[in-house]
């Protein structure tokens, strides 16, 4: 052998070995981005669902101002409903059952909050988390919209229920870490029309 061909296999070994390297640290990111998604699609499917599934009592349309009467929870997750949903939003004043009803339908999550259980100050710190916490929870893939309620609930037995199409979940206490769970598990989860507003 020459020293000319010493030379150029030399170079053609250097070249080939640089290839390589960029290869492998591909190679190897794609297998990194690979297993930790999949460890989060584990992790995701491995967190229980919060609450408790209802029957669909139905999906039935009924003039405004009739009172619906074949409600299976309390507060209500299918069943009679006007024609009309509430406007997405924080609510001092709760809308009617039977319009945040077609809310659920449209897989919105309404989140009721009971003040009667704590003074003044924590339901003011109360609402203000809600608020917070429905301005984090993002948007529907679906329809590009917010699609949560919040309304007072006066009588429940606990302080914060969240509800969505044939599910309810009492929790005694807010927590903003288990609101953004039950909205990641539930907005527009089995519901009948998910790409209406």
């Amino acid at each position: 052998m020459t020293s000319k061909q010493v030379n150029r296999s030399a170079k053609e070994r250097a070249r080939t070995q640089k290839t390589r390297i960029p290869w492998g640290l591909a190679g190897g990111g794609v297998v990194t981005v690979l297993l930790v998604s999949f460890l989060v699609f584990q992790a995701l499917q491995s967190t229980p669902m919060l609450g408790e599934a209802y029957p669909i009592a139905s999906r039935e349309h009924i003039p405004d101002g009739q009172k619906a009467v074949d409600y299976n929870s309390d507060p209500p997750t299918s069943g009679q409903h006007y024609d009309q949903p509430a406007e997405a939003g924080f609510y001092e004043v709760a809308p009617p059952d039977e319009a945040l009803v077609h809310n659920l339908e449209h897989g919105h999550v309404v989140v009721y909050y009971n003040c009667e259980l704590v003074d003044e100050a924590a339901c003011a710190s109360l609402k203000e988390q809600i608020k917070q916490s429905m301005s984090r929870a993002g948007v529907a893939r679906e329809t590009g919209t917010i699609k949560l309620v919040a309304a007072p609930r006066p009588g429940m037995p606990n302080l914060i229920t969240y509800t969505s199409w044939g599910r309810l979940y009492r929790a005694e206490g807010f927590d903003a870490n288990e609101f953004q769970l039950y909205v990641k598990q539930n907005r527009n989860r089995l519901t009948p029309e998910p790409h209406a507003e």
